[in-house]
């Protein structure tokens, strides 16, 4: 099984990968990419933080049990 910090580590660099193609490419930019393009980032963006946050919840429910 992944160490929960790699998994966690590796969620926060989806997270940021995510943030920063919006950065660049979002509704904000220079030139920004189709809407649906972008509404699919954001969505992901929220999906990985979900994902995150109920992964560091589980961990801090199984340290307590043991």
């Amino acid at each position: 099984m992944t160490e929960p910090s790699e998994m966690i580590a590796w969620l926060d660099r989806r997270i940021a990968s995510a943030m920063t193609w919006l950065d660049n490419f979002g509704r904000g930019s220079k030139r920004p990419r189709p809407e649906t393009e972008i509404s699919s980032k954001e969505y992901d963006v929220r999906m990985f933080e979900e994902i995150r946050d109920a992964y560091v919840k589980a961990l801090d429910r199984k340290g307590q049990a043991a």
